[in-house]
């Protein structure tokens, strides 16, 4: 059964990353919603100033990095300005503190790098669906998880009850005077093994007994 047939190589589209990030132009923030003059009614005067609607001047903060796509422009009005404008109210909202003077802020974002279109040449191969070896491809599966088994065997001439050896005095019993060679010999398993575990995969010369 042929799903789609064989046809020319599309264009490839190429982004080049060489080129320095480019912004795009400065807008201005969203307005808080609370009844004040909005950034929209402010001048741009040059790089690094504002002028309100009154005609006093809000000086370049900062310019910080937000994310990796955006950059915040801040700019600030002078608090002795905000303080004897007619505007207060209007601007800053109703309620105010008199420590408080007006920001307004503008975002800018990363323009997305140019692309190229290439054109390629070929032919794409038809697309077809066709009939695989499903009984080889069980018998292989099968194979494979045959190899993936844990044998645990009892060892029957092993004794059922071993006693513990006896205890140690406890000055030796002390951490703070054993060695490890001491402490590993401790904690070591003693008596005959009960069972034999066999994994596969792993070789014989890896395998220790404790």
């Amino acid at each position: 059964m042929e799903w789609s047939p064989a046809k020319e190589c599309p264009p490839q589209v190429s982004s080049t990353d060489q080129l320095p990030d480019a912004y795009g132009p400065w807008q201005w923030a969203r307005d808080s919603g609370r009844g004040q003059i909005p950034a929209s009614a402010f001048t741009l005067y040059n790089e690094v100033s504002l002028r309100c609607p009154t005609g006093a001047t809000l000086w370049l903060s900062e310019v910080r990095q937000e994310n990796a796509y955006t950059q915040r422009a801040v700019y600030v009005a002078q608090l002795d300005d905000c303080r004897l404008c007619p505007l207060r109210e209007q601007c800053l909202a109703r309620g105010a503190k008199g420590n408080r003077a007006r920001r307004v802020s503008a975002v800018r974002h990363l323009l997305p790098a140019p692309s190229l279109v290439e054109p390629q040449t070929g032919i794409l191969a038809a697309t077809r669906w066709v009939d695989i070896a499903g009984r080889a491809l069980r018998r292989t599966w099968t194979a494979h998880w045959r190899d993936q088994y844990v044998e645990i065997l009892p060892l029957v001439e092993s004794p059922q009850h071993i006693p513990p050896p006896p205890r140690s005095p406890r000055a030796v019993r002390s951490h703070d005077r054993w060695s490890w060679s001491d402490r590993l010999a401790r904690n070591a398993w003693f008596g005959p093994p009960h069972v034999r575990i066999t994994v596969a995969g792993v070789p014989a010369f890896l395998t220790t007994h404790h």
